[in-house]
């Protein structure tokens, strides 16, 4: 049989367009097969709250922001209103403890105090104005803050003085308290007013004397030298020639009388 000779089939060739993107593409066929991993959706994404809801929400949120930087704007003012103002006077005080119960007992309220204070550093902060007798640092407690009992009236009074004073790094507040662990809601509200009343008073002593005089730096007093009965004698000057030889006139006359009136001779 003869032997059909079959045609080879020649593969067409490629434009060339086709075949510049296919060489151009070759290297990157990788990342084409490249599945993309979603990230996980948030509880917000999956259970969107209604438009009005949103808006609401919204609202909300710029009036709280707006009222949270008006009061901390007003109290960064308070603060610094507060500081280096005069102390109250005497009759001041002597006003404010009659309104409270445990007067006997001159209790402040000392906040803005670091966690890490020991009640060893708050007592020697506040012996500056005067003598402490105790300090108390609740266990249970959201912020830094101590009670400090002062022993006299007066150490009571300095101590407002050190309200604005830093103590560990920290700016303290001074404000008047009451003793006792416990504190009803009306005690603290009744508190908080006596401390605004405080303050309006003590912006007001800015014209009387007698708070401008009381300050925490302590009255130099004289000394006072203790002396010596032997050592701290006057010296007196040694006797002249004349007061010697007079002087033992006087001692022979007299020795002359005495034995004479041993003999029993009338003189």
């Amino acid at each position: 049989m003869a032997k059909i000779k079959r045609k080879a089939t020649v593969p067409e060739p490629k434009p060339q367009q086709q075949q510049a993107d296919d060489d151009s593409g070759s290297d990157y066929e990788v990342d084409r097969h490249m599945t993309l991993t979603r990230a996980p959706k948030t509880v917000a994404e999956e259970f969107p709250l209604p438009k009005q809801v949103r808006k609401d929400v919204v609202k909300r949120g710029t009036a709280a922001q707006d009222v949270s930087e008006d009061e901390s704007s007003e109290e960064e003012e308070d603060d610094d209103e507060d500081v280096n103002l005069p102390t109250l006077t005497k009759a001041q005080i002597a006003e404010i403890l009659q309104t409270i119960k445990n007067n006997k007992r001159l209790v402040l309220n000392v906040s803005n105090v670091n966690f890490s204070t020991s009640k060893e550093e708050i007592e020697e902060h506040f012996r500056k104005a005067g003598r402490v007798k105790g300090v108390r640092i609740p266990k249970k407690r959201a912020s830094g803050f101590a009670f400090v009992e002062m022993l006299d009236a007066e150490g009571f009074q300095k101590a407002f003085l050190l309200h604005g004073s830093f103590l560990d790094g920290r700016q303290i507040r001074v404000q008047l308290s009451e003793s006792g662990k416990k504190k009803s809601h009306q005690k603290i509200l009744l508190l908080e007013k006596k401390n605004a009343e405080i303050r309006k008073m003590r912006k007001k002593n800015r014209a009387k004397p007698e708070a401008k005089e009381v300050t925490l730096v302590p009255k130099v007093q004289p000394k006072v030298v203790e002396r010596d009965p032997y050592l701290d004698k006057k010296k007196t000057k040694p006797p002249t020639k004349k007061e010697i030889k007079a002087y033992k006139k006087k001692v022979s006359l007299k020795a002359k009388f005495r034995n004479v009136a041993m003999k029993g001779i009338k003189v």
